[in-house]
């Protein structure tokens, strides 16, 4: 997928782009849940405002600010459920192996992933 700074208008941030790129959303869906979301509230940091849009059981997520020039930035998206093979479905599945071994496969997976293994 390529990903644009300014798309269509709309400025996305490099951490926005490197979220929808490790979770395997596309920015026109990043767009589409910006200007057309089913809801919208203030973000939990100041001068943010989070969109919300539901579509065919994807809850797609935009944290978006306006600039002092008055242009919309988007900060950071997600969609939930996560895409399959995103990263955050290997750390949905790292996680439930991790609660399922025993004490000393806990201590292994802590030591692998502490290297970077």
């Amino acid at each position: 997928m390529k990903y644009s700074q300014n798309y269509r208008g709309i400025i996305f941030t490099n951490h926005a782009i490197e979220r929808m790129r490790d979770r395997g959303l596309p920015q026109e869906q990043a767009f589409d849940a910006f200007i057309n979301s089913n809801s919208y509230e203030n973000g939990k940091e100041p001068g943010t405002i989070e969109y919300v849009k539901t579509k065919d059981n994807y809850k797609t997520t935009i944290i978006a600010k306006q600039n002092e020039k008055k242009e919309w930035i988007i900060i950071s998206a997600w969609v939930d459920p996560p895409m399959p093979g995103s990263v955050d479905v290997q750390k949905q599945e790292a996680y439930k192996r991790y609660q399922k071994s025993s004490f000393w496969g806990k201590l292994l997976l802590t030591l692998k992933r502490q290297i970077g293994l």
